[in-house]
């Protein structure tokens, strides 16, 4: 269904994609239901009780669901000035779409060829500029159905652009080598939504139970990751159990001194969450993981980043690892994908020395220590983002990618 000349709406598998970029709007089953009559109806007011009826059918809820809708839909839609949903007080809503202009459709026209054979010497300076500087995106991504015991999720799964693509049925074998399956024991999340990212060294999954609307909830949140066909097997029950004990302990606690000079209306993005490394049967290890990101100008501004490890029997004594320094932001597409890239100019390190570590906790410690000495350049992406959580990749061993609670601050 088409709302604009570029812009269409797919409402079996409900999205709006911009055919000028390829690029994707997610949609949940209510947005899309309450567009959809819209936009078969355009033009004409559509009342309350109809779009309530089209977007949440035999249910019962509250009139305000049917404005949160219309206010998430007019976000999604800001970029596009010729859509307009017009509220209509006390009685209903109007979807209405710009008309297009015949006279202007004219005067056009005589200049398609002229604009055509621009476009052709663009594409051909863009293909090569590409097969010169050999640029593509890093990642493939593909999706795939999957099991948590009795749960059902999906999962977004990342692999190297050069590496042949994981069928469905490997990248759950990568995942119970992970976190075991366990038939008899019920989860307590019915459903989940996952990212994994797989390369030749480490298998990378970041689980977000519960996951619904295109929202998580950011309870319970489980990142696990681990060399490559040397994850812990785990059974989930267990592994919840032993992530519970040891999140009693927060190690990360956010200072940021170089804020003290500036004054104003700043906004501190916060994010947070727990990333488990596994090798084998040996025990888990835990990092408390902490980004921070001040914006002072629309695409740079202030970085931190802190993780302190430790392991489930507290013989790794805690280890504690901080980056400061500068972020620029700029935008990439990995296929479909929009992502978000920080390129961290590291003014300071700091990593302590543990007293004891543990098999699991030395090849994390050797990879920071690289970091540590060599102040190598860091890039961080952010891949995913809704209303309270986040999912980065972060370059701590081999890549990783973890799905993180968010906040905002005001400083």
């Amino acid at each position: 269904m088409q709302l604009t000349p570029t812009l269409s709406l797919n409402v079996t598998q409900q999205y709006l994609i911009d055919a000028e970029d390829s690029s994707r709007i997610e949609l949940s089953y209510a947005e899309t239901a309450v567009l959809q009559l819209m936009l078969k109806h355009q033009g004409t007011l559509i009342t309350r009780e109809a779009l309530l009826e089209a977007g949440w059918h035999d249910r019962v809820v509250s009139p305000s669901s049917l404005q949160q809708c219309i206010s998430v839909l007019r976000k999604k839609l800001a970029n596009y000035p010729d859509i307009e949903l017009k509220t209509i007080p006390r009685h209903g809503y109007v979807l209405h779409l710009a008309a297009k202009d015949s006279a202007s459709t004219k005067l056009l026209r005589p200049k398609a060829a002229v604009l055509f054979a621009i476009a052709v010497i663009l594409f051909g300076l863009l293909v090569g500029y590409a097969y010169f500087t050999h640029q593509q995106a890093p990642y493939s991504e593909s999706y795939i159905s999957s099991k948590l015991s009795q749960a059902a999720g999906d999962i977004k799964v990342l692999t190297p652009a050069a590496d042949k693509a994981l069928s469905g049925n490997e990248v759950n074998q990568r995942l119970s080598n992970q976190i075991g399956y366990e038939p008899n024991w019920q989860a307590p999340f019915k459903q989940f939504s996952s990212f994994a990212l797989l390369n030749q060294q480490m298998d990378n999954f970041a689980i977000c139970p519960d996951y619904q609307n295109n929202q998580c909830s950011g309870n319970q949140l489980i990142n696990i990751s681990s060399e490559k066909d040397h994850g812990s097997q785990l059974v989930l029950s267990d592994f919840l159990t032993t992530k519970i004990r040891m999140e009693q302990k927060t190690y990360n606690k956010l200072t940021l001194p170089e804020l003290n000079k500036h004054r104003g209306d700043l906004k501190e993005q916060i994010y947070h969450g727990d990333l488990y490394f596994s090798i084998d049967d040996h025990r888990l290890v835990r990092s408390d993981i902490r980004i921070s990101l001040v914006d002072l100008a629309p695409d740079n501004g202030i970085f931190y980043f802190a993780a302190c490890i430790t392991d489930e029997d507290c013989y790794t004594t805690p280890i504690r690892y901080e980056i400061r320094g500068q972020f620029k932001r700029t935008t990439e597409k990995w296929q479909q994908r929009r992502v978000e890239r920080f390129d961290i100019d590291v003014s300071k390190t700091t990593l302590s020395s543990p007293n004891a570590l543990s098999d699991t906790a030395q090849t994390i410690y050797l990879a920071l220590r690289k970091q540590h000495l060599t102040q190598a350049e860091l890039s961080f992406y952010r891949i995913y983002q809704d209303d309270g959580t986040a999912v980065w990749q972060l370059p701590l061993v081999n890549d990783n990618i973890m799905w993180m609670q968010r906040q905002t601050l005001k400083l």
